[in-house]
């Protein structure tokens, strides 16, 4: 974990007494919300559609918070209007909390303009980048805090639980937020588990590589069945296919000798209706289960088990009952395109992949279809 934390952040490196390990992803949320609340007790902002937990979260613990679901350029323009209402109390917003990218559509917002947003309005920003992994993005050049759900990517095994909240040195708020941490922070993190965590990590990169690799190989695929004129696919939704891929490049990692950074290992497919979806989801011979990041593919229909009692909310925001998401593990990428073609000719009825077309799918893949 170091090795990325040492990433240089504009003029300093993280310091690593600016890391506090918590039990699990969520409980590293709620300490920092815990803090801020200590500090302004104001509303909090939440941009962009994050994972459902933070908002409830920040809603049964603190005063408000406002939402802005979509996380797009228009979003931003009411947040900047908002915020120019606010003007003349610095002290409004406590805090804002986005992803990099978000779940499950795997949206990335302007984080530059909501920094720009943040300086000149005086309040921090929290990013979970547990989506997009550090291994793949690193935005310490936007977030005053930065949390991360170690559970998933980084341990990779679905074996251990544990969260983290790092402290970014190179942000105005560091020395206030440095010293609320510090004031009620126990490392609560099991001695076990941390060392779990730590054996686990040891392949972290080896694993981003084959999992960014493997996913866009799967997203390429279901694309061309998207196309096919009988396809029950009606969206992917994945980091290099969204309006905002450009808003996740500028977040990207500079690629080095021993790592090539991706667009992670999460996406999530759109179908024309829930027995589509449902057809698929059952046919898929893989895991199913609500968690992502672990060694083996997991399918989760999200909206269904998350939302199930809130669809119509959840729908205004581009969330339909009818995703199912998809977390990409290390399988053979072979056999979970045979995996996936197989599913998608049991929910359209028809070859998914015809002779015809398959100079779509790369070479390596195509002897076991």
């Amino acid at each position: 974990m170091q090795e990325f934390l040492n990433h240089k952040a504009g003029a300093q490196l993280t310091r690593t007494n600016g890391v506090y390990l918590h039990q699990s992803g969520m409980a590293a949320i709620y300490h920092v919300h815990h803090a801020l609340l200590s500090w302004r007790g104001t509303e909090s902002i939440v941009f962009g559609f994050t994972y459902e937990l933070t908002p409830k979260l920040l809603e049964a613990y603190g005063p408000s918070f406002r939402f802005y679901g979509l996380g797009t350029d228009n979003e931003l323009a009411d947040l900047e209007t908002y915020l120019e209402g606010h003007g003349e109390d610095p002290k409004k917003v406590q805090a804002l909390w986005c992803e990099c990218p978000s779940n499950p559509l795997l949206r990335t917002p302007n984080l530059r303009r909501l920094r720009a947003l943040a300086n000149k309005y005086s309040f921090p920003i929290v990013i979970d980048d547990t989506i997009g992994s550090f291994a793949n993005v690193d935005v310490m050049n936007i977030a005053d805090v930065v949390v991360t759900s170690l559970t998933k990517s980084f341990s990779g095994c679905a074996d251990v639980m544990g969260g983290s909240a790092v402290l970014n040195p190179s942000m105005p708020f560091y020395s206030q937020l440095k010293c609320l941490f510090q004031k009620d922070y126990q490392n609560e993190l099991y001695v076990g588990d941390a060392i779990q965590l730590e054996l686990n990590s040891r392949n972290f990169l080896e694993r981003a590589v084959h999992v960014n690799t493997t996913t866009q190989l799967l997203v390429d695929f279901l694309q061309v069945q998207k196309s096919r004129p009988r396809s029950s696919i009606t969206a992917v939704y994945y980091p290099s296919l969204c309006w905002s891929v450009e808003n996740y490049r500028a977040q990207m990692r500079a690629p080095t000798a021993d790592f090539k950074p991706g667009f992670g290992g999460l996406f999530t497919i759109e179908f024309e209706s829930v027995e589509k979806a449902s057809m698929f989801f059952d046919s898929a011979a893989v895991h199913k289960g609500p968690s992502l990041g672990a060694s083996m593919t997991l399918l989760q229909p999200y909206v269904q088990t998350v939302f199930h009692q809130e669809k119509e909310w959840a729908a205004r925001y581009g969330l339909k009952e009818t995703i199912v998401r998809v977390s990409v593990g290390l399988e053979d990428p072979r056999k979970l395109l045979k995996i996936f073609n197989d599913a998608m000719l049991k929910t359209d009825g028809l070859l998914a992949i015809e002779h015809e077309e398959a100079s779509h799918v790369p070479q390596v893949l195509r002897s076991n279809l």
